[in-house]
C-alpha cells in the first residue's frame, strides 16, 4: 500500500509587519555588509536582497543556544556588529495559562506548518495542566488486559434526563466560539472540519452561520448573543447544539 500523498505546506503570509518572536537580533551602524551572517546562519535569519543584507528574520533565531555551535552569527560578524537578546514584546506577552512561548509557537505552527526549532515550549502553560496532563486510571487488579479499544473517551451531553435528546461527542471537549468577525472564514471552517475529525462539536461563536460549514452542521454549536447577529431561525434548527451568550462576555464569568 502506497504511503498517502500530502500537499505541500506553504508558509502563510503574515499579517503583520512585525512577526513574534522570541529573541530579538540586532545589527548595529557598525555592519559592512559582508553578508557573512546569511552564508553561515542555517535558519535564515538573515537574508541578501539586491546585494543588501536585510532586516533580521528574528522569529527564525534559536537564540543564546547557537553559541555552541560554530555558526553563531554573532560570533562570526568580523564588524562585531551583531547581537542577540530576548525581545521586549516576549517579556510581557501572555499569562499563567496561556504563556508567551504558547502563543509565540501556536502562531509559528500556524504560519508554518511545523513545530518551531528554537527552545519554545509547545503544550502546556506554566500551571502544567492542559488536555496532554488526562490520564485514564485503570484499576490495578483489572479483570482482563485492557485493549486500546475497549477505553472510551466519549461523553454524553444533556443527561438530565427531561425528554430531551442526549448527544454524544468522541472525545471530552469541543472547540470555544470564537465569532465570524474575529477570524477568517478559512479558519472558521478549518475549526468545524477538525470539530468533525474528532467527532466532537464546535462553536461558531457570535456574528452569523457561513454557508460554507453547513455541510459540517452536525458537528456545530450555533452561538445566540444579546446582539443577536447573524441569528436567524434556520441557523438555530440546523445545529445539534444551541449556546446561550448574556452580558455580551467573551470568557465565562467575566461578562
Amino acid at each position: 500500500m502506497s504511503a498517502p500523498k500530502f500537499p505541500e505546506i506553504k508558509p502563510a503570509p503574515s499579517r503583520f509587519r512585525n512577526t513574534l518572536s522570541k529573541y530579538a537580533v540586532r545589527r548595529s551602524s557598525a555592519c559592512q555588509n559582508c553578508h557573512t551572517c546569511a552564508g553561515v546562519c542555517p535558519y535564515g535569519v538573515h537574508l541578501v536582497e539586491g546585494g543588501r543584507i536585510q532586516l533580521p528574520q528574528e522569529h527564525f533565531c534559536i537564540g543564546p543556544q547557537c553559541r555552541k555551535t560554530d555558526h553563531f552569527c554573532v560570533d562570526k560578524c568580523p564588524a562585531q556588529a551583531l547581537s542577540v537578546v530576548i525581545h521586549s514584546g516576549y517579556r510581557v506577552l501572555g499569562d499563567f495559562r496561556w504563556t508567551a512561548d504558547l502563543l509565540l509557537s501556536t502562531w509559528f505552527m500556524a504560519a508554518y506548518g511545523r513545530e518551531p526549532h528554537q527552545d519554545i515550549e509547545t503544550r502546556i502553560g506554566d500551571s502544567g495542566g492542559g488536555f496532554d496532563r488526562l490520564r485514564l486510571v485503570i484499576p490495578p487488579e483489572a479483570p482482563r488486559r485492557i485493549e486500546r479499544e475497549d477505553i472510551d473517551t466519549s461523553v454524553v451531553l444533556n443527561r438530565s434526563g427531561d425528554g430531551r435528546p442526549e448527544l454524544r461527542i468522541a472525545v471530552p471537549h469541543y472547540g470555544g466560539g470564537m465569532s465570524f468577525g474575529s477570524i477568517s472564514l478559512t479558519t472558521m471552517r478549518a475549526r468545524m472540519r477538525l470539530a468533525e475529525s474528532f467527532d466532537t462539536l464546535c462553536c461558531t461563536g457570535e456574528g452569523g452561520y457561513p454557508d460554507v460549514i453547513i455541510p459540517l452542521s452536525d458537528h456545530v454549536i450555533t452561538q445566540v448573543a444579546t446582539g443577536l447577529f447573524g441569528v436567524r431561525e434556520e441557523t438555530i434548527k440546523r445545529v445539534p447544539m444551541v449556546e446561550f451568550k448574556y452580558a455580551q462576555g467573551a470568557k465565562p464569568g467575566l461578562g
